[in-house]
């Protein structure tokens, strides 16, 4: 139950976590197995659980809680009922795989057009994508594992992965064979794809975009 002083909009009256008010904070709804009394560790944003009791590894947790809190968006904005939480995490999935491909590609044109140049070692655009897609190729794994907790069919969680890898290789391609394109045209067909997809702050030739 919640006996604090919880905003209306709030999306974490519906994760099942408590509101403790001597802490001021949605807390674990679990039972401490030392004192026998409720938890009063923090629950992780989106969930009812601190990652103690959590029993998955806390990145994955962080994970399930994102895609609770995108599914109860809609009540936030009025309408009856949450989204297909299933839906929701196979989009956050998709949107993860397009990501990561994307930024590998465009690693591999920076390395390639460095290795043209003749350029010996890293330039700041090239650890900036390295740093950009390991973080997205890990975002995947996370949502691959949340899909599989929830039972979601092995061969649809690889279709996804494989639809989302076949759009983000013909946008790609499409750069690929526009002659005469300019370096800030090339990036603002990057940007726009990106923002297409949502989610998060882009980085483009290693620098963060607002």
């Amino acid at each position: 139950m919640t006996s604090g002083p919880v905003r209306p909009d709030d999306p974490m009256r519906h994760s099942g976590a408590v509101y403790c008010d001597e802490h001021g904070r949605w807390e674990c709804r679990h039972n401490s197995k030392r004192s026998h009394e409720r938890c009063h560790a923090p629950a992780v944003r989106g969930t009812d659980t601190c990652t103690d009791h959590a029993g998955k590894p806390t990145e994955v947790l962080k994970a399930q809680g994102e895609a609770n809190l995108l599914a109860w968006s809609t009540l936030l904005a009025g309408d009856a009922r949450p989204l297909d939480l299933s839906r929701t995490v196979m989009d956050q999935l998709r949107v993860a795989v397009m990501r990561a491909e994307l930024y590998g590609g465009l690693l591999r044109d920076q390395v390639i057009e460095a290795k043209a140049a003749g350029l010996v070692g890293s330039s700041e655009e090239v650890r900036g994508l390295v740093r950009v897609e390991a973080a997205e190729r890990d975002r995947v794994v996370r949502f691959v594992k949340v899909a599989h907790d929830m039972g979601i069919d092995e061969r649809q969680i690889e279709l996804q992965q494989e639809q989302a890898q076949l759009v983000t290789g013909a946008f790609m391609a499409a750069l690929q064979v526009v002659s005469g394109l300019l370096p800030a045209d090339r990036d603002l067909m990057v940007r726009t794809f990106l923002a297409g997809l949502g989610r998060g702050p882009e980085v483009i030739a290693g620098q963060a975009a607002s």
